[in-house]
């Protein structure tokens, strides 16, 4: 059996905004359980009562989206197979990379009055962080970092001048702040020229007529399925709102590698279409067993795929490209479901 390696969305207790947190004592074996303090507001940014959807560890996993608090596929994967559960992070990374995350979050809330901090936004920060980080720093290390990052260390990058010898020890080296800075850079990017701030527009208008449309793709694609959602009362939102908020980083077992091809093919197609075909093949692959399931049983498989195989980039990713979906498809559906208005975002979904 291929068991998911290097899963993305399971940061062992990272997480920006008042989530609690579960990790490890340095000084003992036990986990302890940490809230985080507010900070400057991001926790009132967010638009939802509920916390953050970054994920505790998997001795205190924070509720599904039932709210029912069902352990997720993590609990039975190996610790050594999660590249950033929390029995591989020690507290110092963790603190590291939560700073980090925090920093960055900070900086999009300010760069983006309109949108401010949505849920969903620190998935997909952290999992760019989790990308990025070693190269960012060995490509500062190299002097090989684009000029528009500030803090570089490019050989012309002047140092502050430092008058008072006693000061010397408060002025911030602005090197330690490239990881921050590239990740900001790139998430600012994804935000304006992909258009992925729609994703987080007040109300979430953008994101609700997502999950629409991608149930009336579920209806042309999947129609025996489409009838035993809808024989049970299953709304698509209750699982489809995660994955496209969090360009599905919200699966606790997803593989990084089946993330970034997935996201590879959304820059150079520059349209989300990619995520419509990702969420119609994984119900595609697990039709046979969501068939046989009622509400209760769909809804736990859904949030936690006890059987991730099918979550791995040579089955799912090469499924997806097999569905077809059209922008002219999405653009239908889109007109059909919002009554001939399209979104009030002012783009539509297919364009990125």
């Amino acid at each position: 059996n291929i068991s998911p390696s290097d899963t993305v969305s399971d940061w062992g207790g990272v997480s920006p905004v008042g989530s609690t947190l579960s990790v490890a004592s340095s000084h003992s074996g036990r986990h302890e359980k940490v809230k985080d303090k507010e900070r400057g507001g991001v926790s009132g940014l967010t638009r939802s009562g509920s916390r953050s959807p970054l994920r505790g560890s998997k001795d205190h996993p924070t509720q599904s989206i039932e709210g029912t608090g069902s352990p997720s596929a993590i609990d039975k994967i190996e610790p050594a197979e999660i590249a950033l559960s929390g029995n591989s992070l020690t507290y110092e990374m963790k603190l590291d990379l939560q700073n980090k995350l925090g920093f960055i979050l900070h900086a999009l809330a300010a760069a983006h009055g309109d949108v401010g901090y949505c849920q969903g936004m620190d998935y997909v920060v952290a999992h760019l962080l989790r990308v990025l980080q070693e190269t960012v720093k060995y490509k500062d290390e190299k002097r090989a970092l684009p000029i528009c990052i500030a803090t570089s260390r490019r050989p012309h990058a002047r140092k502050p001048d430092i008058v008072d010898p006693q000061a010397k020890d408060k002025v911030i080296d602005s090197s330690s702040l490239v990881v921050e800075e590239t990740v900001f850079r790139v998430m600012d990017a994804f935000m304006s020229r992909y258009n992925l701030r729609h994703m987080y527009w007040p109300e979430l208008r953008c994101l609700k007529t997502c999950c629409r449309v991608f149930e009336c793709l579920i209806q042309r694609k999947l129609p025996v399925l489409a009838d035993h959602f809808e024989h049970h009362e299953l709304n698509v939102g209750l699982f489809a709102l995660g994955w496209f908020q969090t360009l599905f980083l919200y699966l606790p077992s997803m593989p990084s590698a089946t993330v970034c091809h997935m996201w590879d093919i959304w820059l150079v197609e520059r349209s989300f279409k990619i995520f419509f075909r990702v969420g119609t093949a994984i119900l595609f692959l697990s039709q046979p067993i969501l068939l046989n399931h009622d509400l209760e049983g769909m809804m736990t498989y859904l949030n936690t795929f006890p059987d991730a195989t099918l979550l791995n980039p040579d089955i799912l990713i090469a499924c997806a490209l097999q569905i077809k979906v059209t922008n002219k498809m999405l653009l239908e559906m889109e007109m059909e479901v919002t009554g001939g208005t399209g979104t009030d975002s002012g783009d539509h979904l297919h364009h990125a």
